[in-house]
C-alpha cells in the first residue's frame, strides 16, 4: 500500500502548505469528481500553497494530470486518497504563522532559502481570514485590541455563520462606559460586528473586561473547536501587517481544550459586568 501511495507524497506535501490543507484537498477532489477542467483543479491548489510552480509537476507525478495537462480518469480517486493522507497528517498539528513587516521580509526569504524549508510560514492576515471563513457552528474572536478596518474584513464571514444558525463570541476589553480608558476602536469594531449580525444579533455574544488593567490579553481566533490561531497579533492592521508578530495555527482535537477555556473566560466576564 505504501508503494502505491508513494507518487502522492509530493502532492500531499504541497497541500500541507495551505492554511487549511484538508479543505483545499477536499475542494480539489470535489472539482475532479464533478468533471471540472484541469485548470480549475490546478487553480484550487495553486491559490492555497506557497510553492505554486510545483503544483502541475506534483499533479502529474501523482497521476492526476496527464503530460498534456488533462485530468486522468483516476484523478478523482487519487485526489481522494491525497485528501485522506492530508487529513491524517494534520490531525493535532500546527503551523508557524508570522506577520512580517517590510524591514524583515528579505531576512525571512533568506532564512527560508538557506534552510531549505518546505516554504514560507503562513501569513497572519490570510490565516485569520481563513479561520473565520471556515467556521460552520461557532466562531470565537478574542483580543484586547480590535480595529474597525480589520474587523470589517472578518465581519462577512461572521454574518454568514450567524445567518446559517451558528454562534459567535467576541472577547475584548474596555467597551463599557464605566471602563477605565474606554477604547473607541474596540467600541467601533463591536458596532461593526453587531451591524453585520443584523437580525441574528442574538447569536452574537460580546464579552468585555471593563475593570482596571488589561484583564484579558490573549489573541485567539477559533473555529468550531478544531481550528484556531493563537499568537501575539491583535485584530488590527498593525498586528496583521505592520508589526513583527508570531503565532501558530492549531488543528485537531486539542483545540477543544482552548475552546473550553475561552468559554469559561466569556462566562466570567459576563458575570462580572455591571447589571
Amino acid at each position: 500500500m505504501a508503494r502505491v501511495l508513494e507518487p502522492l507524497r509530493p502532492l500531499v506535501s504541497l497541500l500541507q502548505q495551505a492554511a487549511d490543507p484538508v479543505r483545499v484537498a477536499a475542494a480539489a477532489t470535489s472539482l475532479a469528481a464533478a468533471g471540472a477542467t484541469a485548470a480549475k483543479v490546478i487553480e484550487q491548489v495553486t491559490n492555497a500553497v506557497t510553492d505554486q510552480r510545483l503544483v502541475p509537476h506534483a499533479l502529474v507525478h501523482a497521476g492526476v494530470l496527464r503530460e498534456d495537462g488533462r485530468l486522468t480518469e483516476a484523478a478523482p480517486l487519487l485526489l481522494a486518497q491525497a485528501h485522506a493522507l492530508v487529513a491524517m497528517a494534520v490531525e493535532d498539528n500546527w503551523d508557524l504563522v508570522l506577520t512580517v513587516p517590510t524591514f524583515l521580509r528579505d531576512s525571512l526569504s533568506s532564512m527560508s532559502r538557506d534552510n531549505g524549508g518546505p516554504g514560507l510560514p503562513l501569513d497572519t492576515e490570510r490565516t485569520l481570514r481563513m479561520v473565520a471563513e471556515s467556521a460552520k457552528d461557532r466562531l470565537v474572536m478574542a483580543a484586547p485590541y480590535l480595529h474597525p478596518s480589520f474587523v470589517s474584513a472578518l465581519a462577512p464571514a461572521m454574518a454568514d455563520l450567524l445567518a446559517n444558525g451558528g454562534r459567535a463570541v467576541v472577547i475584548t476589553r474596555a467597551l463599557g462606559v464605566s471602563a477605565p480608558k474606554r477604547s473607541d476602536a474596540n467600541v467601533d469594531s463591536v458596532s461593526i460586528l453587531r451591524e453585520a449580525a443584523g437580525a441574528n444579533d442574538g447569536r452574537l455574544k460580546i464579552c468585555s473586561w471593563d475593570e482596571a488593567g488589561l484583564g484579558v490579553h490573549f489573541k485567539v481566533l477559533l473555529a468550531d473547536e478544531h481550528l484556531a490561531y493563537v499568537g501575539s497579533a491583535n485584530l488590527t492592521p498593525g498586528g496583521t501587517s505592520s508589526h513583527a508578530e508570531a503565532g501558530v495555527l492549531l488543528r485537531g482535537r486539542r483545540v477543544r481544550s482552548l475552546s473550553r477555556w475561552l468559554h469559561v473566560v466569556a462566562d466570567e466576564l459576563i458575570r462580572r459586568s455591571p447589571a
